[in-house]
């Protein structure tokens, strides 16, 4: 039974970290701790395409990482996992010691 356990808590994990992994997505995550932002703050602060961007918005709204809100015809997103948070500050602190964490 704890074996079945620790399997479904593994896939949990795999779950959340998998979208992580790539640089991309990892940086807009870390934009969005400090505030949530809208697609083209996140366009200007890591200066590539919108259609890139949106590719990755997606797949963490879709993972249910991110969620997001209409204000006119701009597309806020912020954090919606609230363990993503912690997990996002501890990498930074391991790997980003030099950058403030939020």
């Amino acid at each position: 039974m704890l074996h079945v356990k620790k399997a479904r808590s593994a896939k949990m994990a795999s779950e959340v970290l998998a979208p992580l992994s790539h640089p991309t997505r990892l940086l807009i995550v870390c934009l969005l701790l400090e505030r949530e932002r809208y697609v083209l703050e996140l366009l200007e602060e890591l200066g590539t395409t919108k259609g890139n961007i949106s590719q990755h918005l997606r797949i963490l709204t879709q993972k249910g990482l991110l969620s997001s809100r209409k204000e006119a015809n701009r597309v806020f997103y912020k954090i919606a996992d609230p363990g993503l948070r912690q997990l996002v500050k501890t990498i930074q602190n391991l790997y980003c010691p030099e950058l403030p964490v939020r």
